[in-house]
């Protein structure tokens, strides 16, 4: 079974996206509200995916991934956020994010990346 960690200083987003992860029968979920949390949580769990609102208070999702980086995680990591550009799309593909997706195409979206992924451990 898949286990994804969402990362979203809203407590809506988190339930719509636990309601589209529970859709796929591979998937435990565990949410937490910022990037600190994050990173505890990544201490004492093993995750197939992260999945992190771009703009966090305090630290972002960039800043969650160069935390990530720096303990050694090699999970896939993936945004999302209101409105996605081509600044955006680039600073992704820099920083070794897998995507960062549209809140509005996310349900689409996120279960061929959970296929991805899953095809890929298994």
């Amino acid at each position: 079974m898949m286990k994804v960690l969402i990362v979203s200083s809203s407590e809506d987003d988190v339930r719509w996206i636990t309601n589209i992860l529970g859709e796929e029968e591979i998937v435990n979920v565990d949410s937490c509200t910022n990037s600190s949390d994050a990173i505890q949580l990544l201490a004492v769990s093993q995750y197939n995916l992260v999945l992190s609102e771009v703009y966090l208070p305090v630290l972002t999702g960039f800043d969650l991934k160069k935390l990530m980086d720096s303990f050694g995680y090699d999970i896939p990591v993936l945004f999302f956020t209101d409105k996605v550009n081509d600044n955006a799309r680039k600073e992704v593909k820099y920083a070794g994010v897998i995507g960062c997706f549209s809140t509005d195409h996310l349900d689409v979206n996120l279960p061929s990346v959970l296929a991805k992924i899953d095809g890929v451990q298994a």
